[in-house]
This record gives C-alpha cells, sequence and structure tokens, in this order.
C-alpha cells in the first residue's frame, strides 16, 4: 500500500525546488496534492507532471506572506479534495547582505516568507485540522542555516531559527488534536537558490553566501554531502507518513553532516 492513499497534502512553493520533488514523491504515494506557488507557470508544470504520471493535483497561486492568500491554499484543498491532512511549509526565500548595510526590505521580505508565511499557512489550516476526529500533519521546511548560523544572511537564518520555535508550539498546543507538527533542517540542496549562494551573490558589492572553494573545502574534510530536492524529499514524506505518527515538535537533521 502506498504512504499517503487518500491523504490530501498541500506543499508551497512547490513549483521548483524542494517543494516539486516532495509534491512528486507525495502524488506517488498516492496523496491528492495543492501546488502552491507564488508564479502561475511553475505551479502547472508541476501539477501537469503530477497528472502525467497518474496522480492527482491542483494548483494554487498564492503569496503566502498574505493571510487571506494563505487561507484560499486551505480552501482550495478544502473544496477540490474536501479535507486537508497535510500541511508542507517549503516556501522560502533568500536575500543577502551583511548586517551593517542590511536594508529593511531586504530583512522583511526574507522574514516575511520564511516565518510569517509558514505562520500564515498554519493559522489558515486550523479550521481544518482542528475539527474533532480529524488531525494533521505539519512539516515545516528549515536550514541548518539556522544552527550553523553563517554569515551575510542573518535574516534567513534568524526566520528558520524562528520556525523552531513555531514548530515546538504549534506542536504542544494542537497535539490535543491529534496533529503533529515537526520541522527539517535541510543542509545543501541543489536548487536554484543554493546555486545562486554557492556563487555568491553580489550584494553593495560584496560576495555573499558559501563561496565554492570554501564548499569544496568543507566537502574535502568531510564535511558535508550535497542532496538533490529528491534525496531531500524522502525525509518529509517520512514525517508525512504514519511511519511518524508518534514524531512531533522534533527538528530533524537532514543536512548531510554539515551540523557535526
Amino acid at each position: 500500500m502506498k504512504k499517503l492513499e487518500g491523504k490530501i497534502a498541500v506543499v508551497t512553493g512547490a513549483g521548483r525546488g524542494v517543494g516539486k520533488a516532495v509534491a512528486c514523491l507525495f502524488a506517488g504515494e498516492g496523496a491528492s496534492v495543492v501546488v502552491n506557488d507564488i508564479d502561475e507557470a511553475p505551479a502547472m508544470e508541476t501539477v501537469k507532471e503530477i497528472r502525467d504520471s497518474g496522480g492527482e493535483a491542483v494548483a494554487c497561486v498564492a503569496d503566502i506572506t498574505s493571510s487571506e492568500e494563505a487561507r484560499n491554499i486551505v480552501e482550495t484543498a478544502v473544496e477540490k479534495f474536501g479535507r486537508l491532512d497535510i500541511l508542507v511549509n517549503n516556501a522560502g526565500i533568500t536575500r543577502s547582505a551583511p548586517v551593517n548595510i542590511m536594508t529593511d526590505e531586504q530583512w522583511d521580505t526574507c522574514v516575511d516568507v520564511n516565518l510569517k508565511g509558514t505562520f500564515n499557512c498554519i493559522r489558515a489550516a486550523s479550521g481544518s485540522m482542528m475539527k474533532p476526529d480529524h488531525g494533521g500533519t505539519i512539516i515545516n521546511i528549515s536550514s541548518v542555516d539556522a544552527l550553523i548560523g553563517p554569515p551575510g544572511q542573518v535574516n534567513y537564518n534568524t526566520a528558520k531559527a524562528g520556525i523552531t520555535g513555531l514548530t515546538k508550539t504549534i506542536a504542544r498546543e494542537w497535539a490535543k488534536y491529534d496533529v503533529t507538527c515537526n520541522a527539517v533542517a535541510l543542509g545543501w540542496v541543489l536548487t536554484r537558490m543554493s546555486g545562486e549562494i554557492e556563487t555568491g551573490e553580489e550584494v553593495f558589492g560584496q560576495k555573499m553566501g558559501l563561496p565554492k572553494k570554501l564548499r569544496d573545502r568543507l566537502m574535502e574534510r568531510g564535511g558535508f554531502k550535497i542532496m538533490t530536492p529528491e534525496d531531500a524529499a524522502r525525509p518529509v514524506l517520512f514525517l508525512a507518513s504514519d511511519d511518524a505518527a508518534f514524531i512531533t515538535g522534533t527538528l530533524l537533521n537532514v543536512s548531510g553532516g554539515m551540523h557535526i
């Protein structure tokens, strides 16, 4: 039997990268998936890929920094499939700059998407998951950067660290409703966003992120392994499945050794 047979899932930021891999993996395991992205074209591409493989999916274009649009994502799941069982808060962005020259816009945009957006979607899911005899599973995508604090991205590191507190609070508050809430601290994943960080984004004349030479040197020392989006999706599937029914309030480190 498929691990998510009959389940209804929402995956944010599912037009590309890890979110797309999670959505496709969930669909392959029997879930009906609401594919959220802020851009319509990649969302529709993910939906097409799932449908072409025999799965069931619909797109919902929405900006999760808006509480109203976050509610629309959940409403789409309920309207199209009748309920919501699994919420994966994956959408995220970076806006790199050193602390002393980081702008308000860079801070606000990054924190709004990565932390406020996650909160918005969880709050939107409350009306469905907190119903009697319903329950649900929430998985928040965090980052090992919240644990090691690499320079040049204090906004991203802080937002991802905040997800840990959010995860633990929801796990406690919603346990009586049979809802589990966990987070996954991902390491280096080969996505469009990590590619930008690898080469170093130039912000106000300064190169930010993890330079390729440093990354290669760390790997030579056995520091960490690089994942594909599909590698990153499998632990998310585990937390969404019945195999993790008694795991909640946990930050699962899936960083390939970056935090050793």
